[in-house]
């Protein structure tokens, strides 16, 4: 009897949802707690990523089972570079719609700032943070665009869970250079207007990391969880495993 089963393997990041992959994180961080084996997380992946039930994973050829998780693997470690647009389905499901990031970050609003900061260190509400961030395109000149005016990021986040990861991801690194950059401006400025010993650089470098949310506890959690999730992706028993 021949065995006829649906898998469907990611080609890259872009075919994974961020929703997907908050549900991945959150059972890796599950699996740390519990001890679990790679084997369970090996399992899990293909479930959330390749739609693949648990106790049909256990009948498939372990040179299949192997090459899923290789190529699953691979599209989790693409680099993830800073996309201003992307394509999506509406809530009804109709035409695509265009989403853009927000033009100009010295433009945003007080109140995008604030759900922004209470959205984006937590990954469980990464989706929340990327409807702020993004937002449907209503005017488009060449390279140029207006989107839509912020009214809270309730009316996008549940759709935002369908976005590609590597968009989300994307915006996240972004964010995180951008904070990394913002505090050694601000510390390199006001270390050269002030003579200070190797022991009040230390105490002032401590307060400002204190102060400066945006490059340090902002997005330091989100990103070790990233980096743990990543990190705690099984490696393959087979090096040249395919699907064939």
């Amino acid at each position: 009897m021949k065995l006829e089963l649906e898998l469907k393997v990611p080609v890259s990041m872009a075919s994974i949802k961020l929703g997907d992959y908050q549900k991945y994180s959150k059972i890796v961080k599950q699996a740390e707690k519990d001890e679990e084996s790679d084997d369970f997380i090996k399992l899990k992946m293909l479930e959330i990523f390749c739609g693949l039930e648990l106790k049909d994973s256990y009948k498939l050829p372990l040179s299949v089972f192997e090459g899923a998780i290789n190529q699953t693997v691979q599209c989790l470690n693409e680099q993830t570079p800073l996309l201003k647009n992307f394509h999506m389905t509406d809530q009804e499901g109709g035409n695509a719609v265009e989403f853009g990031f927000i033009p100009k970050l010295d433009d945003m609003s007080f109140g995008e700032y604030v759900d922004l900061d209470s959205t984006i260190s937590d990954i469980d509400t990464l989706h929340r943070a990327m409807a702020v961030l993004y937002r449907p395109i209503v005017e488009k000149k060449k390279d140029a665009y207006r989107i839509k005016d912020y009214e809270g990021y309730h009316d996008y986040a549940d759709l935002m869970k369908d976005m590609p990861l590597n968009v989300a991801l994307g915006a996240l690194v972004f964010f995180y250079r951008l904070g990394i950059k913002l505090y050694k401006y601000t510390t390199d400025s006001l270390l050269k207007q002030l003579e200070t010993s190797p022991q009040q650089r230390l105490d002032l470098e401590k307060k400002l990391l204190e102060q400066n949310g945006v490059g340090t506890s902002l997005y330091t959690r989100l990103l070790e969880e990233t980096s743990s999730s990543l990190m705690r992706l099984p490696s393959s028993h087979f090096e040249n495993a395919s699907l064939g």
